[in-house]
């Protein structure tokens, strides 16, 4: 009969280690594949469902931080009642309704209107963060359309959250067929997302007399790849939020205004993005802006953050964006290829 030899205690003690081990790794593995996969969604949601400056959809709600950004009653026209204004619901093409306001020149005691421009806001802004310019483009005597794209604001819109101009693209054409029905010149002013979104609609709208794009997004993906933010995390993780962004968004992010600025050339751009952006390289618009075989003006201020280059010094911008006006109120011959601005 095989003698049995009882485990000395140094084997005992390196089996214990050797569980303690296996159950570590058990319990430290899945814990950390959960937090990996609760951060990666958590950041997808920051990008499917943005909050700017403290924005709520309720259009009532005015906290400091929005009303330090968009001015006295966060540039709520029911609140402020600076301007006389009629509320819209304009159809949209995806089905649903977009909520406007139109401030008419006749209405605010600036005379018979010459045009229109169509406001757009950015991501997660609302109809309210345009309003800054209402006084301006009104003695310019063009009528006034700013309203909230599609999940934004007062407007309804897909749960699946902002997709970088793809569906917002959309609003923006349909704002646009609303106002080239009433209206012979049509202007388009946007900012961020908003300007993106007119530049990816630029081919379904050949009849806009010109476009003004202050810092655009290039398109989803270049936009997560060259923010500064991206920087500071791994390229992996960079390629995981992007494909899962566009997988919750239901978008493949193949429209950019790259893209289409390669099929437009008749449409003026004033082409704007301040060299302090901390949100993206001003180099995005710059190569959009190369590339665009239109007529088109450039600036480059070097002041102003995202977004916000207007508040650094108003009278400029607005003396800037007349120049530019009246430069594509010319005939097209007369426009020269390419104008920067310093």
């Amino acid at each position: 009969m095989k003698e049995i030899i009882p485990p000395t205690e140094t084997a005992v003690r390196k089996g214990r280690w050797k569980r303690r081990l296996i159950r570590s790794v058990a319990i430290t593995v899945p814990l950390l594949i959960i937090l990996f996969a609760a951060g990666l969604w958590f950041s997808s949601n920051q990008l499917l469902f943005p909050v700017w400056r403290g924005v709520s959809k309720d259009l009532s709600v005015c906290n400091p931080e929005t009303e330090k950004n968009w001015g006295k009653g966060c540039g709520n026209l029911r609140i402020t009642h600076e301007f006389k204004f009629q509320e819209l619901q304009i159809p949209a093409l995806s089905g649903y309704q977009l909520p406007g306001w139109l401030i008419r020149t006749a209405d605010n005691g600036k005379g018979p209107a010459k045009g229109a421009i169509l406001l757009v806001h950015g991501g997660g802004g609302d109809r309210r963060e345009e309003t800054r310019f209402i006084g301006y483009y009104l003695d310019r005597q063009l009528d006034v359309l700013t309203f909230d794209l599609g999940g934004h604001g007062e407007a309804p819109g897909p749960v699946a959250g902002m997709t970088y101009g793809d569906r917002e693209s959309r609003d923006v054409l349909s704002v646009y067929l609303y106002l080239t029905g009433q209206y012979d010149k049509v202007y388009a002013m946007g900012t961020s997302v908003g300007a993106a979104s007119i530049l990816i609609a630029l081919p379904e709208m050949p009849k806009l007399a010109g476009v003004i794009a202050e810092n655009p997004s290039p398109g989803f993906q270049r936009l997560i790849k060259e923010s500064p933010v991206s920087k500071s995390i791994p390229g992996w993780f960079s390629t995981l939020l992007i494909r899962l962004t566009m997988l919750r968004g239901h978008f493949d992010g193949q429209l950019s205004p790259e893209n289409s600025l390669r099929l437009v050339k008749t449409t003026p751009i004033f082409f704007i993005h301040s060299r302090t952006d901390k949100l993206l390289p001003y180099r995005t618009t710059e190569e959009m802006a190369n590339a665009y075989a239109g007529p088109k003006t450039c600036w480059f201020p070097e002041k102003g953050d995202h977004a916000a280059i207007w508040e650094v010094d108003p009278a400029d911008y607005e003396k800037r964006v007349t120049d530019f006006l009246n430069y594509s109120s010319l005939p097209a011959t007369a426009t020269p290829a390419l104008a920067i601005q310093r």
